[in-house]
Order: C-alpha cells, then structure tokens, then sequence
C-alpha cells in the first residue's frame, strides 16, 4: 500500500499539538496533524494563565486572539468559606509576559490555533483516528482512520499531543496517578448568572468548601463556567444523579447558590476524573509527548493550556535540532523531558501545598518579605516555565519553611493540619 511522507506527525489538535505543529511548520519542516474530532468542539479548561499570551505571541495568533472578544481578566479571586477568608491576586506589569489573560470558551479557542497551524503549513486532518504508529529504524508508519483520510502515512517523527487519552503511554508505556489528587469535576454553562464591575469582572473565582471547591469563570456574552470539585470518594457514595450531587453542591456554597440564582443553565451538566497523572515514557526513539499526554495537575491554577502550549514549543525546538543532526534516538530528548518535568515540578508543589490548611492560611495572607508575594504571582502566572529566577525559587523555599515551622506550632496548639488532599 503506498503511503504518505511527512517529517513529522502530530496526534492531536488541542492547543499542544496546534503550536508544536505551528514551530515545526515555522521551523521548514512537513508536517502532518491529526485530530479525531471535528473542531469547534466543547472542552473543559477555559481560564488562561498571563505567561500564556507570551506564547501566543511567539506562535504568531495573539493579535487574533485579542481581536476575538474574549472575556479579559486580571486576576484571580480565592475564598475559603469555612475560615470567611478572601483575597484577590492581581497578576503584576513588568514581566516578560503581560498582566492580563482571557477566559476562554475552548471550543472557539482552540479551533483559532488550529486553523493558524494550518496556515503555518501543516496539512491538518478531521475527523481522523490514529489507530497505530509502528517504529522502526528509519521512522514511523501511522495507520490512520476516518472518511477521507490517508490510511498509512510515513514520518520521521512523532509528536504525541493527543491529551488524556495518552496515545503513546498507552500502547508504549503506563499512567501514573498522582497520588490524592484524584478528584472528580462536575461543571456547565450558565447565563444570566452574577458578574461584577470593572477590572474584577473576568477574574476567574475559586471558593473552597468542606467537600471540595468551587471555579467560576466568567466568559464573554453573559456566560460563566461553574464547576465543582470533589473527591473521588464523594461521587462514589452518591446515590443519585450527577445532576443531582452538581445541585446539592452549590448549595453546600452560599456565594455560588446566590450567583446563580437567577441564572438559566445552558447544556448539558459535563464531568472530568482522574485530574492528576503523570505518562511514562515522555520520549523515545523517534517520538515526544506534549501537554496532557505527558501530565495532568489538579486545575485549580489553571495551567492546562499554559503547559500544552510550552511543551508543544520546547518539543518543536528539539526536533528541530534533531533533524538539524540527523540524530532521532530517545536520548536525543531527554533535555526536553527534563524542561517539562522542571516546569511542571513548581505547580505540583504548589498545588500540594495549597491543600494543607496552614499553607493556605499563609495563602491567603500574603507577606511582603524576602519576594514572597511576587514568587506566590509568578507561580499563578506561569512564570515557572519560562522565567524562574535563582531569587524567585528562594523567595517560595523561605515561604515553605515558614510552612513548615507555622505547621509544626498548629499541630502542637491542636488545630487542624491534615491535608485537605485527603477530602
């Protein structure tokens, strides 16, 4: 059967396999991206980090992206309903990246970046299933299936953005769950639902309760994206509905239930599980991973878009310098693996971190000692994948021993230490 020949294949259309296909295509390589859905289509994710427009940027669609009307925000609210505590965090002017992002509807979102992979060359397949990619020697063979499509496509390389459905982990190699971030969400669409005023109208919202907590993203045209976040065990011990148990939560929420009082759902009620994980193998002879398909944490920074978009970069950069050599071997990449885990690695901490009631307290009370505040801004901006000063990581180690010591006097007054991980 005669095939056709490619320099690299690209598994998957989110936002990863749209920019490692956009630096590869800008890069003078022949690039083929399959996605097996047909774009727009609904995703969770909505709410971008700063560091993110930097990125957009460098693809080269930030001006389209602006020019969308998406809901601009600022900053990012948390509140925790069991202590009445709130804080708001405005991102900071000055750094590499701007002090605003948007919230975003995905399937608008992620159809843009899709469309400008295409016009930065690659040739882009939809609705089209990669059944298998066989490696050998000299490249990779993919079987591909859907109306249209070319069946067997040959390439040189690999690139595996197909998210958390995790092609290459798992035909090649296995997940691994973080363990107690396994949490389960239920979220919709709401309009009508409260807004505020002014710069604090786009900020994305996060209110933590006893059972677990709260996003609300307010989207342009009068929508908001409300999810609630629980423990698997939560949902397990549900006896009725998933509409239900959505119901039942934001009335354990006060703030929540009095948005949405007057507000009308549009759609249907969605539900995500499983939101932490970590892929083996990253890389390989011939093959990268990007995005979803390398990791998963815990959404409540919002990081998901920001991640693809870095790795889907940093991997382009490799095989760039791979086909410059002529050298396609694993540990060819493994300086890329090794970007990506120390990228990641800041937002793990942190998320960790977050969960424990002492930390949190220091959360929501910043100080301005020693660039404490600015490292907490720089880690909810991303800045950890692209600007991590020497300064910045000693700034968060003093705010962890802080932690430890503040964790140490808790325990010994008797109040409450334990993790909220373990919800």
């Amino acid at each position: 059967m005669s095939d056709e020949r490619y320099d690299v294949v690209v598994v998957g259309g989110g936002p990863g396999g749209s920019s490692a296909a956009t630096f590869l295509c800008r890069g003078g390589l022949k690039v083929a991206l399959f996605e097996r859905d047909a774009f727009p289509r609904f995703h969770v994710g909505e709410s971008l980090m700063p560091a993110a427009m930097l990125l957009l940027e460098q693809m080269g669609v930030r001006g389209e992206i602006e020019a969308r009307g998406f809901q601009i925000k600022y900053g990012a609210m948390f509140f925790d309903e069991e202590q009445g505590l709130e804080r708001t965090f405005y991102f900071l002017p000055g750094q590499a990246w701007p002090n605003y992002s948007y919230e975003v509807p995905r399937a608008e979102f992620d159809t843009v970046l899709l469309e400008h992979a295409r016009r930065s060359g690659a040739a882009v397949f939809q609705p089209a299933s990669v059944e298998s990619a066989d490696f050998d020697h000299d490249g990779v063979t993919v079987r591909v299936s859907g109306a249209g499509m070319p069946p067997v496509v040959r390439a040189r390389m690999l690139v595996d953005a197909s998210g958390r459905s995790s092609f290459i982990a798992t035909r090649l190699g296995e997940r691994r769950r973080r363990p107690n971030l396994g949490k389960v969400s239920l979220f919709a669409h709401f309009r009508g639902a409260a807004r505020l005023s002014g710069k604090d109208e786009g900020n994305i919202r996060i209110y933590v309760v006893r059972d677990g907590w709260f996003w609300w993203i307010p989207l342009a045209n009068d929508l908001t994206s409300v999810g609630a976040v629980m423990h698997a065990r939560t949902v397990r011990a549900w006896t009725g509905t998933a509409d239900d148990l959505y119901a039942s939560m934001i009335a354990r929420c006060a703030p929540i239930a009095a948005g949405l009082a007057h507000a009308e759902r549009v759609g249907a009620i969605h539900r995500e599980a499983n939101f932490a994980y970590v892929n083996t193998p990253v890389v390989g002879d011939r093959f990268v991973a990007v995005g979803d398909a390398v990791t998963f944490v815990d959404p409540i920074f919002s990081g998901g878009v920001y991640i693809a978009l870095r790795t889907g970069q940093l991997a382009a950069q490799a095989i760039l310098r791979a086909f410059a050599d002529g050298r396609f071997e694993a540990r060819r990449f493994h300086a890329y693996q090794r970007q990506a885990e120390r990228g990641v690695a800041p937002l793990f901490k942190f998320i960790h971190k977050y969960y424990e009631p002492v930390f949190f307290d220091l959360f929501m009370h910043p100080r301005r000692l020693f660039g404490m505040y600015e490292a907490v801004l720089n880690v909810l901006s991303g800045g950890s994948f692209i600007r991590f000063r020497v300064r910045t990581r000693l700034s968060l180690a003093v705010l962890f021993v802080i932690a430890r010591i503040s964790t140490w006097l808790s325990r010994r007054a008797g109040r409450p230490v334990e993790s909220r991980l373990e919800w």
